[in-house]
């Protein structure tokens, strides 16, 4: 099986402008479909897509899954919030609120027991996640990978952290004793659900040279003579992708959920480690004319393996399912965003505001344009789309723009006042320790975000 999405990945990588892995054909423009009672719900993030990017990849024919979702329903420029710290957006976007209400402030905190800062978890949040407000409401959720949810919440459902999606795809040896499956499993929820998540895990060992070079330009023995380590990190980040999406694949076969989320994180780290060979004078730095014409590719040829990877989510739902496709950020690259004074950008510096939002199925409109939405929408919009108040205490909206006049008028938008319930600041500020703390501030490290 594994094999089978491997070999699938790379070929929708290298020929993705003849592949269309989402095959749903639109109906006319003014039928837009109703379903009886609230959709199933499905949130895909990818991090880093930028929203011009996407849009000229999926005009070339090289994103064509995310082209037939903007031909079938909705899309637009997706705000994100400064310092675009990823931990901090994503929350912003499972809560619908600002960090100042649900309390993950960055990637990691300081502590007085720890010589490193620790990184952020799910313990510290103060304000309910999305799949939290929908397992009170006995809807059944599934959700995958998703940053900031270790230890794994309680849900009608279940949960698997991007911990665990991280540390299982890492290579097997080079395990620390410590990474026991026992620590692994408190990022799983329920904890009988442990051996399966196990037996379905795309490991770093499994990259084979052929996948590196579908995104490369020259030969794997190139590219380990110009930068190996950079390298070594494109097998690992894929590992973790493809095992998000083998996890996926499992799950929404054998429990399938009324709201689903699965998070896939390779198309920023690429960003990071590879923007500088796109576009050289950017760095404004010397790099090697070999390393240039090795790596150049390799973040559009991302941003490639990021639509199949879509595709292949857009295969596991029905006809009668809500898809949102949606990034924390956009990206500007080392320029820097609207504002950056320095020389070069590194770390957050090269995020910027305008990541994507694109919505499709039963209840949208076909071939709208989504203007001002920002992170802080998406939570109230799926609530809205699964027939829930959303609360006013959110800093978010329903963007009802994007939903049919009838959807509309058979499920209105209604308001509570809030879904926390007695204090709304009881998240911890003390992090849980992981088994892979260690590897996420390396990861972090090599990523410029911490020191």
């Amino acid at each position: 099986m594994r094999r089978t999405i491997a070999i699938l990945a790379v070929a929708l990588v290298v020929v993705a402008a003849a592949v269309v892995l989402y095959v749903r054909r639109p109906g006319p423009a003014d039928d837009v479909r109703i379903p009886a009672t609230p959709s199933r719900i499905l949130i895909v993030g990818i991090d880093g897509l930028d929203w011009p990017r996407v849009n000229r990849l999926a005009d070339e024919g090289r994103m064509p899954n995310v082209a037939r979702m903007r031909s079938e329903g909705s899309s637009g420029i997706l705000h994100s919030i400064r310092p675009f710290v990823s931990p901090t957006i994503w929350t912003c976007i499972a809560t619908g609120k600002t960090e100042e209400k649900h309390g993950i402030s960055g990637f990691v905190v300081n502590t007085p027991d720890s010589a490193d800062d620790s990184p952020t978890t799910s313990n510290m949040r103060k304000a309910k996640a999305v799949w939290q407000i929908l397992s009170a409401a006995e809807r059944s959720v599934g959700v995958i990978g998703w940053l900031v949810t270790y230890p794994a919440d309680v849900v009608n459902g279940y949960l698997i952290s991007s911990h665990v999606t991280l540390g299982l795809s890492a290579k097997r040896e080079s395990r620390a004793p410590n990474q026991t499956d026992e620590w692994f499993s408190e990022g799983v929820h329920p904890r009988s659900i442990w051996s399966e998540v196990a037996d379905n895990v795309y490991h770093e060992e499994d990259v084979g040279d052929s996948i590196i070079e579908s995104f490369i330009a020259t030969s794997m023995e190139r590219a380990k003579q110009e930068e190996k380590v950079r390298t070594a990190s494109l097998a690992k980040f894929y590992a973790s992708d493809m095992t998000s999406l083998t996890l996926a694949r499992h799950f929404f076969e054998t429990r399938p959920a009324d709201f689903s989320a699965v998070y896939f994180r390779g198309s920023d780290i690429t960003s990071h480690f590879f923007w500088r060979f796109m576009e050289p004078e950017s760095w404004k730095r010397e790099l090697p004319e070999g390393a240039v014409e090795t790596f150049s590719p390799v973040v559009e040829r991302y941003y490639a393996l990021a639509d199949s990877l879509l595709g292949e989510m857009l295969e596991l739902v029905d006809d009668d399912t809500v898809v949102l496709l949606v990034s924390d950020h956009g990206f500007a690259g080392h320029r820097g965003y609207r504002g950056f004074e320095g020389d070069v950008a590194v770390g957050i510096e090269m995020h910027r505001e305008d990541g994507i939002i694109f919505i499709s199925g039963p209840g949208i409109k076909r071939g709208g344009s989504i203007e001002g939405a920002s992170v802080l929408d998406v939570t109230p919009t799926v609530l809205a789309l699964a027939g829930l108040p959303a609360a006013r205490d959110m800093d978010g909206r329903p963007l009802t723009e994007v939903m049919s006049g009838t959807f509309l008028e058979r499920h209105p938008v209604v308001y509570i006042e809030s879904y926390e319930v007695g204090d709304a600041s009881d998240g911890d500020l003390t992090p849980v320790e992981s088994p892979v703390d260690d590897e996420i501030r390396e990861m972090l490290r090599s990523l410029g975000y911490i020191d």
